[in-house]
């Protein structure tokens, strides 16, 4: 057999995560053929437009999907808005205010309902759009099955639980994606997801300022690198952004190549290594 590529086994796995939880339904590459065989073109050319417009909502047009699937399946439910008595997943205090991209799947979803009034679930949507937005900054493109079923319900409370956390250890991180159906191979290939977006400074602050609470710089970052950190992220600024990798906004390997290197911004990333 050929070896593979670091970016194809990210890819391979994304393909088999993000069915994982549905894999009680007959998805199928071609469920859409013939009630709207131009579902996924209609899609592609909608996500081509917004990445050229921003080439950050690649990763938070993929997040979206993967904050999805990590919640009862993939079925569409971190798009449902709250109402007077229930917090939908939207709200979670690991999605209020760090989820964005639901402006340009709403115009994806208008667009299909004109082509194709009530056929296309918004689960799908959410799967094609993941995978259009990460082959349009450098990554190979994979199969998408279709045919979910969107969700009627979203609770915020379920969030927290279920997804990935920036302080997770090896441990927990296992734990989380084995609740989803994914070994630790899978967790740490599709970790690979950090080789595109932006994180908040004040994510790793406590790496850089207060390891272990003990007013010091985690001694396992590269000595440079933390210095550079701090010159962009200094501790009045918990809210500015730093790139995930050195070549943020191209899905590739360097996010492996910096934890090699000690370059790690989250705890979970340095809990891979």
């Amino acid at each position: 057999m050929a070896s593979t590529s670091p970016r194809s086994l990210i890819l391979l796995v994304l393909a088999v995560a993000v069915v994982v939880s549905d894999a009680q339904l007959q998805l199928s590459e071609t469920f859409y053929d013939a009630t709207c065989p131009q579902a996924a073109s209609i899609v592609q050319q909608k996500v081509d437009a917004f990445v050229d417009a921003d080439r950050g909502l690649a990763a938070a047009l993929m997040r979206l999907h993967f904050h999805d699937c990590f919640v009862r399946g993939c079925d569409g439910s971190v798009l449902l808005n709250s109402t007077d008595t229930m917090l939908t997943e939207k709200e979670a205090l690991l999605n209020k205010g760090s989820l964005r991209g639901f402006e340009q799947i709403d115009e994806i979803k208008m667009e299909l309902e004109c082509a194709c009034p009530g056929v296309v679930s918004c689960a799908d949507i959410l799967a094609l759009v993941a995978r259009d937005a990460t082959a349009k900054v450098g990554g190979t493109s994979w199969p998408v099955f279709l045919g979910r079923i969107d969700g009627g319900a979203s609770f915020a409370d379920e969030v927290n639980s279920s997804l990935p956390e920036r302080t997770d250890n090896f441990t927990q991180l296992v734990a989380r994606f084995a609740r989803v159906g994914l070994d630790a191979r899978d967790m740490v290939i599709l970790s690979g997801g950090h080789s595109i977006g932006q994180v908040h400074c004040g994510a790793f602050f406590e790496r850089l300022y207060n390891f272990q609470g003990l007013n010091i710089t985690d001694p396992s970052m590269d000595p440079e690198f933390a210095a550079m950190l701090k010159v962009q992220c200094p501790p009045t600024k918990p809210f500015g952004f730093m790139a995930l990798d050195a070549t943020n906004g191209t899905f590739d390997s360097a996010y492996y190549l910096d934890l090699l290197t000690n370059k790690g911004l989250l705890e979970s990333d340095v809990a891979l290594l």
